[in-house]
């Protein structure tokens, strides 16, 4: 398949009418995306060893000192894990391993089997949770993003005996903090996509896409415009082309976790209002006895601040950057200080 956006007429239709049709603007953004299609990309890094399996996810070790304090990375179910250890000068996880930290990554799989029938709960209940078990010792629980959602539930459902400390990282929690419009979009596009999802067995990523694209339609286009003048040599081109194939890979998300994203949180808040349950008991934030940090991303399109955590008394942090900027990006030392930081004090 030759490399999206996708879908790409969905693209090629949100950028005409950003730019309102100016054949200018609209041939910068042709000569981005050709760019962005053409450009090569380097061999794909194996994943790490798997030190534990439940179903077809997997913990995997990401090289740090094995004598290090156990951070558990979750990211998001939605694209593939990778976006946390992305590429050498743009990993988190090697951030922490430099500050002396051992980086474990939940590989979600390619969801087949049983895992596609798991919704939310029953991923953290039937995955997250018994692979926190496999470790000799307490972990510090890190998420991002969706990961991040999930990961509150894993440390309340899982308690101190088995996570010491959770980190969110650009992680929803509130969902009634993003826009109305948003939020009807995806009550709207589920009713469209269930039926799909369902036949198929699971919603591809680019059938997602749309939403995202709508969080902040300005940047999509702006980003793709810019792409046809960066020189080739310019580590910006490389890290755009591994953010965009990531943005635009991971396997398909199975239907009953895709209607806990699109129906239980965007549209009706089930975490924010404290009706969601995992293993039958409700998942309140305020019933977690262990430390929290709570790091946000100034320019986050995806996950405003609004729709972050709530609970008072919390450690938090801003950093200036962007949703993935955060991870892959300048403010990703940071973040890494303050983890480690975190994770030795906790």
């Amino acid at each position: 398949m030759i490399p999206g956006p996708h879908p790409l007429t969905a693209f090629l239709a949100l950028v005409w009418e950003q730019v309102g049709g100016d054949p200018v603007q609209v041939a910068a953004v042709l000569e981005g995306l050709g760019r962005y299609q053409r450009t090569p990309r380097p061999a794909p890094r194996p994943p790490g060893p798997s030190l534990a399996r439940r179903g077809g996810v997997a913990l995997r070790d990401l090289g740090g000192p094995p004598d290090g304090p156990d951070v558990v990375l979750v990211p998001s179910v939605i694209n593939g894990p990778q976006i946390l250890d992305l590429m050498p000068g743009r990993s988190l996880a090697a951030e922490l391993g430099r500050r002396g930290l051992r980086p474990l990554l939940v590989d979600w799989g390619p969801r087949t089997g049983a895992d596609r029938r798991l919704g939310l709960a029953g991923l953290v209940s039937a995955r997250l949770v018994p692979l926190l078990k496999t470790r000799p010792r307490p972990v510090v629980l890190v998420g991002h993003c969706l990961g991040g959602t999930l990961a509150l539930a894993a440390a309340l459902l899982a308690g101190p005996r088995w996570v010491r400390g959770l980190g969110l990282l650009a992680a929803p929690w509130h969902f009634d903090g993003y826009p109305p419009g948003a939020r009807a979009l995806a009550a709207g596009l589920w009713r469209g996509l269930e039926p799909m999802a369902r036949a198929l067995g699971g919603l591809p990523v680019s059938l997602l896409n749309p939403l995202f694209w709508s969080l902040d339609p300005e940047g999509l286009v702006r980003k793709y415009a810019a792409l046809g003048v960066v020189a080739a040599e310019d580590p910006a081109l490389a890290e755009f082309l591994a953010v965009e194939d990531w943005s635009g890979s991971g396997p398909p998300l199975g239907p009953a976790a895709a209607r806990d994203v699109f129906v239980g949180a965007l549209a009706r808040d089930r975490m924010g209002r404290g009706a969601w349950r995992v293993a039958r008991r409700p998942v309140r934030p305020e019933e977690l006895a262990v430390p929290i940090l709570d790091v946000g991303a100034t320019r986050d399109r995806l996950v405003p601040a609004a729709a972050r955590l709530r609970l008072p008394g919390i450690d938090r942090l801003e950093v200036e950057a962007g949703h993935v900027g955060l991870v892959v990006g300048r403010g990703r030392p940071l973040v890494a200080d303050a983890l480690s930081s975190f994770v030795r004090s906790s």
